[in-house]
């Protein structure tokens, strides 16, 4: 199969920032945009806007990112102003179809970004983009293929859409089921006066090692588990100097700066794979009185849109939505007898079990439909390449 320079089938308009006094937050000239972080799966929404554009895209170019990152961003849903960071791909009517060119671009990102250069970001000049080789087939043959195209990743953007409404259904009949098992419990205190929450040390980062025992932060919290492929480590002999620091297994623990992301709160167990390590600042752990409350009880009510709706008007540290050990402890938490908390924490616990087993399994699906559009763009465009080479 033949190839065609991207030159030949479409303009290439590098983008130019405009002066610095024209630009603008209040809405006045064309939206300006200057590279790929300002965009995502949907059309762009401007932050600035430019009253005396240099560099402008129309209404249907491809807007490609040719700064850190390189790849295909979107399509202008509008004429905009384009800053150093973007070009504009505006296809030749007679030569290309501007689906076509698009999805090629999103097949082609790799080799877009391996042509990337700079010691300090990576960057990709004009010339390198015009000469991006793309497949050359008839513009009827080209419609063809974006149309088949078009609806394939449809279907898979409709298949991700019914992932993520299962993944919020999931976690809905989750909250539904552990309300019901605390409802009708009259008895409540604040969780302090029966569990203080105690925040871990502030170690000072140039003391961290690459081996010895590992320091739980908050980036090793996630939603049901603790994780370490994030790891930093304290010297074996000064971590000794921080015995009330260490962690045991079956600690409670629930993260301090920003606790709660899109797939739960951040609360866990410490296992015993998780052992020796200490407990580092801005990480909780709950010092349980346990002839008052039993541990899974409690961990299973932190779970609960009971306790997430008591901690959810954070205050903000530098922008970081966080939480107080007070804040939390002043929540109040069901509390039947000893013995009934142990006969309520088994039905907790299989309701959450059961909870992350569909969870985990729905997550798997969504990661596999996450990679199922580049497949289909190999699948369209690859073997004719290949052929080619």
């Amino acid at each position: 199969m033949k190839m065609v320079e991207l030159g030949y089938l479409a303009d290439v308009i590098m983008g130019q920032s405009p002066p610095g006094d024209s630009y603008n937050t209040t809405g006045i000239g064309l939206p300006f945009f200057q590279g790929k972080t300002e965009f995502g799966d949907v059309s762009p929404i401007a932050v600035k806007w430019c009253s005396q554009p240099t560099k402008l895209a129309k209404a249907g170019d491809i807007l490609i990112s040719v700064r850190a990152p390189v790849g295909p961003t979107n399509i202008a849903d509008q004429n905009c102003c384009i800053g150093r960071g973007l070009a504009a791909i505006r296809p030749k009517i007679e030569y290309a179809d501007r689906d076509f060119v698009w999805f090629y671009l999103q097949f082609a990102e790799k080799s877009l970004i391996q042509k990337g250069q700079g010691s300090t970001f990576q960057a990709i000049n004009g010339d390198d983009l015009r000469k991006l080789e793309i497949l050359a087939i008839t513009l009827d043959q080209q419609r063809q293929t974006a149309a088949r195209l078009k609806a394939q990743l449809a279907e898979v953007a409709m298949a991700r859409e019914a992932v993520v409404k299962q993944l919020r259904e999931a976690s809905v009949l989750k909250s539904r089921a552990l309300e019901a098992l605390f409802s009708g419990i009259e008895n409540r205190k604040p969780i302090g006066s029966v569990a203080r929450l105690q925040s871990g040390f502030a170690f000072k980062s140039d003391s961290f090692k690459k081996s010895g025992v590992r320091l739980l932060r908050n980036a090793n919290i996630l939603p049901g588990k603790v994780y370490w492929d994030d790891s930093v480590f304290l010297d074996e002999a000064v971590s000794r100097q921080y015995p009330s620091y260490e962690l045991h297994a079956g600690d409670v623990l629930i993260s301090l700066d920003r606790p709660i992301i899109s797939s739960g709160i951040k609360v866990a167990r410490v296992g015993t794979d998780d052992l020796p390590a200490l407990l580092v600042q801005r990480v909780g752990r709950f010092l349980i009185d346990r002839e008052a409350v039993d541990a899974d009880y409690l961990f299973a009510y932190l779970q609960t849109d009971l306790f997430i709706s008591k901690i959810s008007g954070h205050e903000q540290s530098v922008g970081v939505p966080h939480i107080s050990p007070s804040q939390v402890e002043s929540v109040e938490i069901p509390l039947p007898a000893i013995a009934i908390q142990r006969e309520l924490s088994k039905k907790l616990n299989e309701v959450t079990d059961a909870w992350r087993d569909a969870t985990t399994a729905i997550q798997a699906q969504r990661d596999d439909l996450a990679l199922l559009p580049q497949k289909i763009l190999t699948q369209a465009f690859a073997p004719q390449k290949a052929h080619h080479d």
